[in-house]
């Protein structure tokens, strides 16, 4: 049991969450034939990809640029190059 949980807290650890403000993005909202919609952010000079986002997520990221609010996207650091979640910050 020790071992058990040992590892899944060692697990938690490596895979902490990170995020940080865009200074950029692409917006693929007609992706070609069989692939999914896609967000990517430029976060330190890095794309990132959010994958499938909706409609709403669409129009308030380009909004948000626009306006001159924070895009924030929020990865794993498992995998660093896939957005778990977008959050608009209106400053």
């Amino acid at each position: 049991m020790q071992q058990l949980t040992q590892a899944a807290v060692q697990s938690a650890v490596q895979h902490a969450t990170q995020s940080g403000v865009a200074n950029g993005y692409i917006d693929i909202v007609q992706p070609l034939p069989g692939q999914p919609s896609q967000i990517y952010l430029r976060i330190n000079n890095v794309f990132r990809v959010f994958n499938n986002p909706n409609a709403q997520t669409h129009d308030q990221v380009q909004e948000a640029f626009a306006f001159g609010h924070q895009v924030i996207g929020v990865w794993d650091s498992g995998q660093p190059l896939v957005l778990r979640s977008i959050y608009i910050r209106k400053i």
